[in-house]
């Protein structure tokens, strides 16, 4: 079963630290920290996600992004499950659970977007860290919950009820897995769905023109997928 595209936004109680110990001003590192993501109670979204999952959805990504500064984020929600580092504004360097909070602290880059967001804070303007990642929604009697929780990274957004609403607008009906390696790839199910439903009322007159028509048609769909 492929996985759902979900943002999910916080954008009450983050704080911002500049380094002291540096005098000169445009070396001084700018960081982010508060609340990043929330598990066990609903979201403005419904949602609702599993705090043994947070706990270790946050070790992976400690594990394999944030030590090996990789774990950035850029503006706003791109529509897309890769990291694109030519718009990266931040890096996350420390996720920890507390409670039903996993707190966060990100370090604000010297990348343009980095420079952006730096003069966007610096000007008071209101922004939220918002989630990025993919995971199954069911529905149960505590609501919308999601397993299989995979982050992909953590977004600055601005607006984030706008972005968010744009951008799982586009996403909702795509679906993607998660590949042993970590790499995530998108699902071709409708592709395959549709050669499936086609291969079981296979004509007996033309039948080879009809299996090169099915396979042209399917190799399409997919190649529409990447």
């Amino acid at each position: 079963m492929g996985l759902k595209f979900l943002t999910e936004n916080i954008s009450e109680g983050l704080d911002y630290l500049v380094e002291e110990q540096n005098k000169d001003t445009t070396d001084r590192k700018v960081y982010i920290t508060g609340p990043f993501m929330m598990a066990e109670e609903k979201n403005q979204n419904g949602r609702i996600y599993k705090r043994e999952e947070m706990i270790s959805e946050v070790a992976r990504y400690t594990e394999l992004m944030i030590k090996t500064k990789r774990s950035i984020g850029e503006m706003n929600h791109p529509q897309s499950t890769e990291v694109n580092p030519v718009n990266a504004c931040h890096r996350v360097v420390e996720l920890k659970v507390v409670e039903n909070y996993v707190m966060g602290k990100s370090q604000v880059l010297s990348t343009n977007m980095g420079c952006l967001l730096k003069s966007l804070i610096n000007d008071g303007v209101r922004l939220g860290i918002s989630s990025r990642a993919l995971g199954s929604v069911n529905e149960t009697t505590r609501g919308k919950e999601v397993s299989d929780f995979h982050l992909i990274c953590l977004d600055v957004v601005h607006e984030p009820s706008v972005q968010k609403a744009m951008l799982e607008s586009v996403m909702e009906n795509r679906e993607w897995i998660v590949q042993p390696n970590g790499i995530i790839v998108e699902c071709i199910k409708g592709a395959y769905n549709h050669l499936d439903h086609a291969l079981k009322s296979i004509p007996t007159k033309d039948t080879d023109a009809f299996l090169r028509e099915q396979l042209l048609e399917f190799i399409n769909k997919v190649k529409q997928t990447h």
